[in-house]
């Protein structure tokens, strides 16, 4: 009895014939029958019972191909181990991203990672903090790109870089004659914001925080995307913080709108890589991590390495 004879008895029972079966593992329908035969002469048992007209599984078959199909499993596991090993893009790489981040990034780093790894495949999954916490702890994404701190017992970190917030207002606007900016200069403009659960909304707040602004001036819009915000902004209505690396967009020139710099210490976020301690393929995630930070702009501060 050898691994071969196994998977073959689980492709018969699969395939529901000899002949199909003969064909999905590669070898001619006498080979496969010859060895299922020799098998069934071992074990003392019929797997199979044969007809001219059909095909069925003995109760003692059923037994013995459920086993067998583990044991099959777990060998093709191995071997989509050790491909992996030689070669850890042979599978696709799932990959969780903040929506505040997934459209300045992957530009920057997927065209370089294609070249550099024409056979790679990224499969991007653009969702808020919570999800794709969620997703990464049940195995659903190997890694995500996150904005916010995680717990270090349970996840590896790759710090890539710090992401400085700009103020993003109308040219309308009397913040467009301050050249400093701090978050008290924005105190008597309206805020606006993204809806619960996205991170930069708290990271907002953190940086103008509510008691800072009049509340009866502040706008929350409750919106699901920074393109929303911009366009609202462009409007003339209020401002909106923004990461640095969505200043390279076309909305910077031809919106009518400004940006400054806000200048004080919580005014930024830190880009993390995070992925679980039993992931195995590290070392992937870590030339994925010198890709990124490579194609980062002069306008973040690099934390990889340091």
């Amino acid at each position: 009895m050898n691994l071969r004879d196994l998977a073959y008895i689980v492709a018969v029972a699969d395939q529901g014939s000899f002949i199909k079966a003969s064909k999905f593992c590669n070898v001619s329908q006498p080979t496969l029958s010859g060895q299922i035969k020799k098998l069934e002469e071992y074990l003392g048992n019929p797997i199979f019972e044969r007809s001219t007209k059909s095909l069925s599984v003995t109760k003692f078959g059923e037994q013995v191909i459920e086993k067998a199909r583990l044991i099959v499993n777990d060998a093709d596991q191995i071997t989509k181990l050790s491909k992996e090993n030689m070669d850890p893009w042979s599978t696709p790489l799932r990959l969780g991203i903040i929506p505040t981040l997934g459209p300045y990034l992957i530009p920057k780093f997927f065209l370089q990672l294609k070249h550099k790894i024409p056979g790679s495949k990224v499969f991007f999954d653009e969702n808020i903090t919570e999800n794709l916490m969620s997703k990464l702890s049940t195995g659903e994404l190997d890694a995500v790109l996150l904005a916010t701190d995680v717990d270090k017992k349970k996840f590896n970190t790759l710090d890539l870089f710090e992401e400085p917030f700009w103020a993003a207002f109308h040219k309308g606007s009397n913040l467009r004659n301050i050249d400093n900016l701090k978050s008290s200069d924005l105190k008597k403009e309206r805020m606006l914001l993204l809806h619960d659960g996205h991170c930069l909304r708290d990271q907002a707040l953190q940086v103008c925080s509510p008691k800072d602004l009049d509340t009866e001036q502040n706008l929350d819009t409750r919106a699901t995307s920074l393109e929303t915000l911009i366009n609202i902004v462009a409007a003339g209505e209020g401002f909106t913080l923004i990461p640095a690396l969505a200043l390279q967009s076309s909305w910077t020139t031809d919106m009518g709108i400004f940006v400054g710099k806000i200048n004080q210490k919580n005014a930024s976020r830190k880009i993390r890589l995070v992925y679980r301690k039993s992931f195995s393929k590290e070392s992937l995630l870590k030339d994925l991590a010198a890709m990124i930070t490579e194609q980062s702009p002069n306008t973040v501060k690099i934390l990889l390495n340091n």
